[in-house]
C-alpha cells in the first residue's frame, strides 16, 4: 500500500513538473503575441497565435476562440481578408461571442464579395450591439456596392504594369509640374534597409521615381534616392507642391520592440536632388501619428491624417496653414463635418480647382477604403461623393492623383486581381453612342434593302440613312449626344412605317444601341378599326369613341404619304336610302375628327356604303355569347338563318362597322421652304473615325 502511494506521488509529481513548463511555456507565447498585437507587429502575432492556438485549442476553446478572433483582426490588418474570414468563423465555432467577431467577418466578406453572408452577419451584430453605427453602415455599403458595380461611371481604369512589383506600389506623387515625373511608395526587392515591417512581415517602404517620354512610355522606376529621403524607416504617401520643389512625406520611425509614430516630412528641391528633410511640426505628442500629406495648390494649406485628440474618431483629416512657402504651418485644425466621421478619413489629395479628394470607411461605399469628392464652398465643405466604381471596389481604394488640368491620373487599390497594392490609372473616357439595327418584312421576315430610317433628337438632331442590302443601318457616334432623347421612324414604300424611341439620358458610360424594325405590307383589303357605336338613327362621334381613333390618328402621321379612304356600313335593317345617308354622314364624322387632329384633308376620302357590303370576316370573333367563324360573309340570308334573336342582333352588330382603306401611298404635301430637311448619310461611304488617344 505504501509503495503503491509512493509510485502515485511520484507520477503526480513528474507530470506536475513535466506541465507547468509547457503551460508556462504556452502562457508565455500568448502574451507575447498579445504584445506583437498591440505593438502592431501583425506579421509576427500570427505566427505566435497560430502556435499558440494548436496547443489550446482542445484545453481552453473560450481562449482558442479568443486567438482566432485576435488573429483574424492581424489578417484584416495586414489585408488579408481571405485568411481574416476564415479566423474569424473559427472564432465563432469556438464559442467566441463578442459582437465585434461578427462586424469584422462581415467586413472580410464584403470584401470577399460574399455580400448575401456578409449582410446576415451585420444583422447579427446589429442585434448584440444595436446602438453602433457600424451595421447599419455596412448594410447600407452592401446595397450600394451592389448598386454602384451595375452603374458604372465613365473612367476606365487599369493596373499600370510598369509600376508594379510583386509588392505593394502606391500612394503617387507628381516629382514636377509638367507631371512627367512620377514618385511613389513601394516594398519592392529593391527598397532601402534589410529588416522587414512587422506590421506586414514586408520590407521596409521606400520613395522610388519614374520617368515619362515624349511618347508617353514610363521608365522602370528606380530609388528616389539612397539617402536624405529614402532610410531604413518606411517612407511613403509623397505629395508635392504645384512647381514640383516642395516635397512632402510621411516617414514611420520605429525602435526594435517600440513603435515611434509616424510623422510628416519636407525636403526642399535642390537642383536634381532633394535636400536634407526636416519634420513639420505639427504636434508635440509623442503618442500621436500624422501623415498622408497634401499641399493646396497655394501651397499655404497642409492637408494631412492624424489621431490626434479632437478628432471625431478613428483618424481623421486634419489641416495647418503657412503665411507663406517656407514659413512654419500653424496649429492643426481639424476639417470637421462633413467630411470626418466616426471610421477612418485618410489619403487626402488637394486638387488644383480647390476640390478636395480622400479616403474613408465611414462614408457609404463598397467596401474597405472608398474614394470620396468634396468641394469647397464659402462656409465650408459639401456632402462627399463616392466616386462609384471602376474608381472604388469591395477592397481599398486611395491615393487619387490628376494629371493638371486633364480627368486622368492614378490611384491605388488592392482590388481583386492585384498582387496587394497597385498603381492604376484612371481617365475619363469619353461618353460616345452608336444606334444600328436590322430591318426586316413582318411577313416573310426577309431584309429589306433601302430603308429610310430618320432620326430625331430632343436637341434639335435631324439626320436620316437609308438600309444596305442586308437590312442594315447605323447612326455613328458623332451624332448622338449625352442627354439626348431620340424618336426613329423606318418608312418604305408600300409599307406601313414603324417608330422606335432611345434615350441617352441615363447612361454615362458609352454604349452601342440596337434598334430594329419589323415594317408591316400596306394591305390590299380594308382594315376596320375599333368598334365605333352611335346612337341610334345618329352619325354623331361620340367623345368615348374618339379615343379608339388615336391609334388611326398615329398610323397617318407616321405615314405623311398614305391617302386613305373612310368607309362607314350599316346593317340590312331600314331602306338603302336611309342606310345610305346615315353611313355617309357617320363616315364623315370620322373624317371630320381626323382633320380636327390635324391630318390633311386631301388625304382623307369620306365614303358610307350602307348595307350594300356585307361584312367577310377574316378572323374568328364571338359577340355577346355567339361565335361566327372566320371566312362567314354576314349576308341577310346568313343573319335570318341564326336561331335566336340575340344571336342575329350579334350578326348586325358586326356589319355596323367603319373600315379605312388606302387608296394611294404617294401624297405628296406641299412643302414648307423654311422646314429643316434631315441630312443624309450614306452609311456604306463613311470613313472611320480616328480613335481617340488615351493617355495615362
Amino acid at each position: 500500500m505504501v509503495a503503491s502511494k509512493k509510485i502515485y506521488l511520484l507520477f503526480f509529481f513528474v507530470f506536475f513538473v513535466a506541465f507547468i513548463p509547457d503551460a508556462e511555456a504556452q502562457e508565455r507565447r500568448v502574451e507575447r503575441a498579445d504584445q506583437a498585437f498591440e505593438q502592431h507587429q501583425y506579421s509576427d502575432a500570427v505566427n505566435l497565435y497560430r502556435r499558440a492556438y494548436n496547443r489550446v485549442r482542445r484545453k481552453d476553446r473560450q481562449e482558442a476562440g479568443r486567438i482566432s478572433f485576435k488573429t483574424g483582426v492581424a489578417y484584416l490588418r495586414m489585408n488579408d481578408p481571405r485568411r481574416a474570414e476564415m479566423q474569424f468563423k473559427r472564432a465563432i465555432r469556438m464559442r467566441y461571442q463578442e459582437p465585434e467577431v461578427y462586424l469584422l467577418l462581415a467586413e472580410s466578406l464584403v470584401s470577399n464579395e460574399k455580400f448575401d453572408e456578409a449582410a446576415a452577419n451585420y444583422y447579427r451584430f446589429m442585434e448584440m450591439a444595436p446602438d453602433d453605427w457600424r451595421g447599419p453602415l455596412g448594410l447600407k455599403n452592401i446595397e450600394l456596392s451592389q448598386e454602384l458595380a451595375a452603374n458604372l461611371t465613365p473612367y476606365e481604369v487599369e493596373a499600370v504594369r510598369v509600376f508594379n512589383s510583386r509588392q505593394d506600389d502606391f500612394t503617387a506623387a507628381w516629382g514636377d509640374h509638367r507631371a512627367s515625373i512620377l514618385i511613389f511608395a513601394s516594398n519592392r526587392d529593391d527598397a532601402i534597409g534589410k529588416d522587414t515591417d512587422p506590421w506586414f512581415g514586408q520590407k521596409h517602404t521606400s520613395l522610388f521615381v519614374s520617368y515619362e517620354d515624349r511618347a508617353g512610355s514610363w521608365s522602370t522606376p528606380a530609388l528616389l534616392d539612397e539617402g536624405p529621403i529614402n532610410t531604413e524607416y518606411n517612407e511613403g504617401a509623397p505629395a508635392t507642391n504645384i512647381s514640383g520643389t516642395e516635397l512632402f512625406f510621411t516617414r514611420c520611425l520605429r525602435s526594435p520592440d517600440v513603435e515611434l509614430g509616424c510623422r510628416i516630412f519636407l525636403s526642399q528641391r535642390q537642383g536634381a536632388n532633394w535636400g536634407e528633410p526636416r519634420e513639420v511640426n505639427l504636434t508635440n505628442d509623442s503618442l500621436v501619428t500624422v501623415g498622408h500629406p497634401a499641399i493646396s495648390p497655394d501651397g499655404l494649406t497642409l492637408y494631412f491624417v492624424s489621431d490626434m485628440p479632437g478628432g471625431m474618431g478613428g483618424k481623421d483629416i486634419w489641416y495647418a496653414r503657412r503665411r507663406a512657402p517656407g514659413d512654419e504651418f500653424g496649429p492643426p485644425q481639424n476639417i470637421g463635418e462633413p467630411i470626418n466621421t466616426p471610421g477612418n478619413e485618410m489619403f487626402p489629395y488637394a486638387h488644383e480647382d480647390g476640390s478636395l479628394y480622400f479616403s474613408s470607411d465611414g462614408h457609404p461605399g463598397m467596401g474597405g477604403l472608398d474614394i470620396f469628392h468634396s468641394e469647397r464652398i464659402p462656409d465650408g465643405w459639401t456632402m462627399p461623393e463616392n466616386m462609384g466604381a471602376p474608381i472604388n471596389s469591395p477592397m481599398d481604394d486611395f491615393g487619387m492623383l490628376f494629371k493638371p488640368g486633364l480627368k486622368q491620373g492614378f490611384f491605388s487599390s488592392n482590388r481583386r486581381g492585384t498582387r496587394g497594392y497597385d498603381i492604376h490609372s484612371f481617365y475619363l473616357a469619353p461618353v460616345e453612342f452608336t444606334i444600328s439595327g436590322t430591318v426586316i418584312d413582318d411577313s416573310t421576315k426577309a431584309v429589306l434593302r433601302g430603308v429610310t430610317i430618320q432620326l430625331v433628337g430632343s436637341d434639335g438632331t435631324l439626320v436620316q440613312v437609308e438600309t444596305n442590302a442586308e437590312g442594315q443601318y447605323r447612326f455613328e457616334k458623332n451624332i448622338l449626344r449625352e442627354q439626348t432623347s431620340y424618336e426613329l421612324l423606318a418608312n418604305k414604300s408600300k409599307y406601313f412605317s414603324a417608330r422606335a424611341q432611345q434615350s441617352t439620358v441615363e447612361f454615362n458610360r458609352s454604349r452601342d444601341f440596337v434598334v430594329d424594325f419589323s415594317l408591316e405590307a400596306l394591305p390590299v383589303t380594308p382594315i376596320a378599326l375599333p368598334e365605333i357605336l352611335y346612337d341610334f338613327g345618329r352619325w354623331e362621334l361620340l367623345p368615348q369613341y374618339r379615343d379608339s381613333l388615336n391609334g388611326l390618328v398615329q398610323t397617318l402621321n407616321d405615314n405623311p404619304q398614305l391617302v386613305i379612304e373612310l368607309a362607314s356600313h350599316t346593317d340590312n335593317r331600314g331602306t338603302e336610302e336611309a342606310n345610305d345617308t346615315l353611313s355617309q354622314r357617320r363616315a364623315q364624322s370620322v373624317v371630320d375628327y381626323l382633320i380636327e387632329q390635324g391630318i390633311n384633308p386631301a388625304r382623307l376620302v369620306a365614303r358610307g356604303y350602307g348595307e350594300r357590303m356585307p361584312r367577310t370576316l377574316n378572323r374568328t370573333i364571338t359577340r355577346d355569347g355567339t361565335t361566327f367563324r372566320a371566312g362567314v360573309t354576314l349576308t341577310e340570308a346568313y343573319i335570318n338563318r341564326l336561331t335566336t334573336e340575340r344571336m342575329r342582333e350579334a350578326a348586325h352588330a358586326l356589319n355596323r362597322r367603319t373600315e379605312f382603306r388606302i387608296l394611294s401611298d404617294d401624297f405628296e404635301p406641299e412643302k414648307d421652304p423654311d422646314a429643316r430637311q434631315p441630312v443624309r448619310i450614306d452609311i456604306m461611304n463613311q470613313p472611320p473615325e480616328p480613335e481617340p488617344r488615351r493617355q495615362q
